[in-house]
């Protein structure tokens, strides 16, 4: 479908990317036809599955450690088959949860300099899948408690501190899990399966909300919920072929909002979707192009943006939080591309800005990567929104109703709010930050913060509209005034 354009301060959103200087070289990755990230990246650390025989392993490389990667540098390998799949721990940096074809999953502590020495040990086996394990998704609010998808049909449920299952979902899916995603509190969870099908599944309840065939094609299908729109986005084939992707809601996945064929492409089609930005990206595996649209909540509910194209294809991908972004920089996503030929390259997406000074309308409150409940507390039936963290120009702190809040500097420096600071180690650390306090968190309803940013965007648009009207409405009165003096 063609869709109608309108106003949107992302339109020009461009991608950079970093000098070869600052990307990660001689990184032998994995050449695993399994689609996934084979990647994942948070405030510290980069993790890469390596191509490896006779085990799976993988590699953790501190963020400021660029250039040419030793060819000695250390492992993580406690896998006996390859690895499929990596995600970091969101409350706590120094922990990561790898999935493998020997059908378990792990979970890794990383010491907080990064490796000095090759790791054979994990924290904690999580053993139940009787097939090979290709899917995880850590929760978004609560603490240790992480997703995983097989082969089997089946998505545990874990408390990863336990490592005990907390549910098993093994009657929703007949045949391979391709991918899980959690929604924006963690209340449902999302996964498309080799029979074509994306369903929407209240994992405590143990029922599918809705389910439905997004994409006709036999290749995999890939599935990530839209934040607070309660929309889910799909991207997958069409019959014949065609790579394409669909808007759903969460509760109706038999009719798409919206449907857009991208092209020919024979690579599966990883996507991103950004809270703040209401942006969702689609990056193809095989090719260099990686397009993103505006994601809208009412028709045509899609906004075409731009696309940023390289000559060189990824083969994985994964993105940075948000609060480590140069804001300064009007920076709103960065990606870590995966080379064919062992290179791992940053690409910055920044908004084009001719103003030097904080852009405070592109960065609401993002992800703050602390809990706002435990295990036991999600497990009971408690629903939480993410907690939230300001980004300032100058890192100073605020109050929302009489409670404080975590500030994030334009640079990205967590800024102190509080006396008490927090001892834990590893949870919420990154390079030079080790003395900040974890964030506290926000106390406003996410329902009247999201009424605020969508509220400050109309206003912005309103704006924006009246300045080409009145842009328009000068020319007339130019063109008028010509006439005039002709006829006089």
């Amino acid at each position: 479908m063609a869709f109608k354009q309108r106003h949107s301060k992302f339109k020009h959103v461009k991608g950079e990317p970093f000098k070869k200087d600052n990307c990660y070289d001689n990184v032998k990755i994995s050449k695993s036809p399994w689609d996934s990230n084979k990647s994942d990246v948070n405030g510290k650390f980069l993790a890469v599955v390596l191509e490896s025989q006779g085990g799976g392993a993988f590699t953790v490389l501190p963020l400021s450690q660029t250039g040419r990667v030793d060819i000695n540098h250390p492992k993580i390998s406690g896998h006996k088959s390859p690895i499929l799949d990596l995600a970091f721990n969101p409350f706590n940096e120094n922990e990561i949860a790898s999935a493998s074809e020997d059908c378990t999953v792990k979970i890794w502590e990383i010491p907080d300099g990064g490796l000095t020495s090759s790791i054979n040990e994990c924290k904690k086996d999580l053993e139940g899948h009787q097939r090979k394990v290709g899917a995880l998704a850590w929760h978004p609010t609560a603490e240790n408690v992480l997703a995983s998808g097989g082969a089997d049909g089946v998505i545990f449920i874990w408390n990863t501190e336990t490592g005990e299952p907390m549910f098993v979902l093994d009657d929703m899916h007949p045949d391979l899990i391709y991918c899980i995603a959690w929604n924006y509190n963690g209340s449902l969870l999302a996964s498309s399966c080799k029979d074509k099908n994306v369903r929407v599944i209240d994992p405590r309840k143990g029922t599918v909300i809705s389910e439905g065939q997004c994409h006709a094609g036999a290749k995999p299908t890939r599935v990530t919920f839209c934040g607070t729109y309660n929309f889910v986005a799909t991207c997958g084939f069409s019959r014949s072929n065609e790579r394409q992707f669909g808007i759903y809601r969460q509760e109706n996945l038999s009719s798409s909002l919206a449907t857009e064929t991208l092209d020919n492409g024979s690579g599966t089609i990883f996507s991103f979707f950004d809270e703040d930005t209401k942006m969702v990206y689609f990056i193809g595996k095989g090719d260099g192009q990686m397009r993103y649209y505006e994601i809208l909540d009412e028709s045509p509910y899609v906004q075409q943006l731009s696309m940023y194209q390289h000559s060189l294809p990824q083969i994985g991908v994964c993105s940075m939080p948000k609060r480590f972004l140069d804001h300064k920089a009007c920076e709103v996503m960065r990606f870590f591309k995966l080379h064919n030929k062992g290179m791992v390259e940053p690409i910055q997406m920044i908004v084009p800005r001719k103003s030097g000074m904080f852009q405070e309308d592109i960065f609401p409150p993002c992800y703050a990567g602390s809990p706002a409940m435990s295990a036991d507390e999600w497990q009971s039936g408690t629903n939480k929104p993410p907690v939230l963290v300001t980004i300032t120009k100058d890192g100073l702190g605020g109050e929302t109703s009489g409670k404080k809040i975590a500030s994030v500097s334009a640079s990205g420096k967590l800024s102190k709010q509080s006396s008490h600071s927090s001892t834990s180690s590893g949870r919420g650390r990154t390079p030079e930050r080790e003395s900040s306090p974890s964030p506290a968190v926000i106390t406003g309803t996410a329902e009247a913060d999201e009424e605020n940013r969508r509220l400050r965007s109309k206003v912005h648009d309103l704006e924006s509209e009246n300045k080409e009207l009145r842009a328009k409405l000068r020319e007339k009165e130019e063109s008028l005034s010509q006439i005039k003096k002709i006829l006089q």
